[in-house]
């Protein structure tokens, strides 16, 4: 049997009405079916019979957890996968065609590669993390609060914790054990909003500032693979978010979190 080149993570959570399109999006990634392994890690005790049938590649995980976290869903399918390199993608976002190829081709040189953010609300693209550097690193986590999906070797992959901002804390470890900078896709990982989404919700900042002390807690506590200087960072970044947040709720009424980003990020 022919080890898959790319797991593609997908957790799923009442994800019926979105998920064939996130997979469908997997399969236009500019890799060939058989090079592909699509990991779909039910958190709702459903079994998503319509996303399965879209290719023999997607294998639907339900462990009988619900409602467990988006975390612990990717540390279940992780459990699960077997290709040589890992990428992340949310039930409701989709990938843009090619991309899949071009992530792995960036990331052979590299260890790694960081997905090109593009958040669209309506219709619009309101953020674009392209637009605010041309390689991912600390400075560009802090600078814009961004989501961070990196394509990596399951070897290096390492694990999620259960906490809001899990994504980015787990970026930055990848950033961090890759030399400190990763070459960003050219073909975006697009996020796809409406509104009252969970970032656009106006207690925003509130929510999630609980989340954000605890990750500066174990980067500082050593609880990372993570370098001392590396966690450092990693722990400034956090700090960071946590002042755009509260930026955010100050002045950015009526404008959602991605957009008052994109217009402060530099």
């Amino acid at each position: 049997m022919t080890t898959p080149a790319v797991s593609v993570v997908i957790p799923a959570y009442r994800a019926g009405a979105v998920l064939p399109r996130a997979v469908g999006s997997v399969l236009q990634g500019g890799l060939p079916e058989a090079a592909l392994e699509i990991l779909v890690e039910s958190d709702d005790g459903a079994d998503y019979p319509a996303a399965a049938a879209l290719s023999p590649a997607v294998k639907v995980g339900v462990s009988g957890a619900v409602a467990s976290g988006v975390g612990p869903a990717r540390n279940r399918a992780l459990d699960r996968a077997t290709g040589d390199w890992v990428a992340f993608l949310d039930a409701d976002d989709w990938l843009a065609p090619g991309f899949l190829a071009e992530a792995v081709a960036l990331a052979e040189g590299s260890g790694a590669a960081m997905a090109r953010l593009e958040v669209r609300l309506a219709g619009e693209t309101i953020f674009d993390l392209a637009r605010h550097g041309a390689g991912a690193d600390f400075d560009l986590a802090a600078r814009t609060g961004a989501s961070l999906r990196p394509v990596v070797r399951r070897t290096r992959v390492g694990r999620f914790r259960n906490l809001l901002s899990q994504d980015v804390a787990h970026g930055l470890e990848v950033i961090g054990a890759h030399g400190g900078r990763l070459p960003l896709t050219a073909a975006p990982y697009v996020m796809e909003l409406t509104e009252g989404s969970v970032t656009d919700a106006g207690d925003f900042a509130d929510r999630v500032e609980a989340a954000y002390r605890d990750h500066i807690r174990a980067f500082r506590a050593g609880e990372t693979v993570l370098s001392p200087d590396c966690a450092e960072a990693a722990a400034r970044v956090f700090e960071a978010k946590m002042a755009l947040n509260r930026r955010h709720a100050s002045e950015g009424a009526g404008r959602h979190f991605y957009a008052f980003a994109a217009g402060v990020a530099g």
